[in-house]
């Protein structure tokens, strides 16, 4: 007799959770945003060679599904002796989850008085916590080129 009230609770508990997961489905399919443009700002610290730089990235993306979007990324990069280094970027996202956007393409420094042009490859996660209409979470990232260098921040988005 306990053995059958307790497969049957057990039953109850499965069939319970398995439906509030098939509901959680079709409420996340339905809020889904159609495609559009996103912009994104980030506060980050790049690692080169033991040196922290402080830099200021923008994105903008079009994202043509709910997991793919294309877009340019913009990088100022304050760099010692007051000088400033600027990054351009192609980009390709895609969303593996609703909480992680890959971005991933070529990077070009551009050049200035201390440095040449320098092309690299582009490789950044950005976890996202939804915030009303806004986005934001942690960024981690590389660019893999003559040298490699590491960085990490936050960043805040906006959908429209």
């Amino acid at each position: 007799m306990i053995k059958n009230i307790f497969l049957i609770f057990v039953f109850g508990c499965n069939f319970t959770l398995l439906s509030q997961e098939h509901n959680s489905d079709e409420e996340s399919q339905n809020s889904e945003k159609d495609p559009g443009f996103e912009f994104v700002l980030s506060g980050l610290f790049i690692y080169d060679e033991d040196v922290f730089d402080p830099a200021t990235e923008l994105h903008l993306t079009y994202w043509i599904s709910h997991k793919w979007a294309f877009g340019i990324g913009y990088t100022f990069v304050f760099e010692e002796d007051k000088r400033i280094g600027h990054e351009v970027a192609a980009l390709v996202s895609h969303k593996p989850w609703s909480f992680l956007t890959i971005n991933t393409g070529p990077s070009f420094s551009l050049p200035n008085s201390h440095k040449d042009t320098e092309v690299s490859a582009y490789l950044e996660g950005e976890f996202a916590f939804k915030l009303g209409s806004f986005h934001s979470g942690p960024t981690l990232g590389a660019l893999v080129g003559e040298t490699f260098k590491s960085f990490g921040g936050w960043h805040i988005s906006y959908e429209f």
